[in-house]
């Protein structure tokens, strides 16, 4: 390898990149928030953020946060594609319907979403592409904030797990109880 100057900084540059690789900061939950994050979706990421730090100003921030996030989950169904005899049974299994979407809802912000895809390619030309999600968690503590009628076909329910119940989520998530 030749020995001028400009090899000689090319080497020491590589050198202290390399060492500096090591001494990155930690990956924040921010940086992979989208560039118009919804209120909610900023806090919980700041939130998880704090924790993962655990320095007494983000232990205040995440206190902050706590104190401010309730989750909603929101359900929609059609009545029309119900199982039932009567239109109230279709309505009464297409709210239970939409109940059940929401708490899927709240599941996946408070546990996330499992992707798995495949994708298959044969002369350069994409010939399947296959996307599943999985949403997979325990919620308790939900309270059905509300159950409108969205149109004479569709329900849309709403629910609501308190700040506490989150607090509560998040130190278990921490604790791995």
């Amino acid at each position: 390898m030749p020995t001028t100057p400009y090899f000689m900084r090319l080497a020491c540059a590589a050198s202290i990149g390399m060492a500096l690789a090591g001494c990155q900061m930690p990956h924040r939950a921010v940086q992979d928030l989208p560039s118009d994050p919804d209120p909610q979706t900023r806090e919980l990421a700041e939130l998880k953020d704090a924790i993962d730090q655990n320095t007494p100003a983000m232990m205040a921030r995440a206190k902050k946060a706590e104190e401010i996030v309730p989750l909603t989950g929101m359900g929609f169904s059609q009545v029309a594609g119900q199982p039932g005899k009567t239109t109230n049974e279709k309505r009464l299994m297409a709210i239970r319907a939409a109940r059940l979407e929401a708490m899927r809802d709240l599941t996946e912000q408070v546990h996330g979403l499992r992707l798995d895809s495949t994708s298959t390619v044969n002369d350069m030309v994409l010939r399947s592409d296959y996307i599943r999600g999985l949403v997979d968690g325990e919620i308790r503590g939900a309270r059905t904030t509300s159950i409108k009628p969205k149109s004479s076909d569709t329900f849309e329910v709403v629910l609501t797990l308190d700040p506490d119940v989150v607090r509560y989520i998040v130190k278990a998530a921490k604790t791995g109880n």
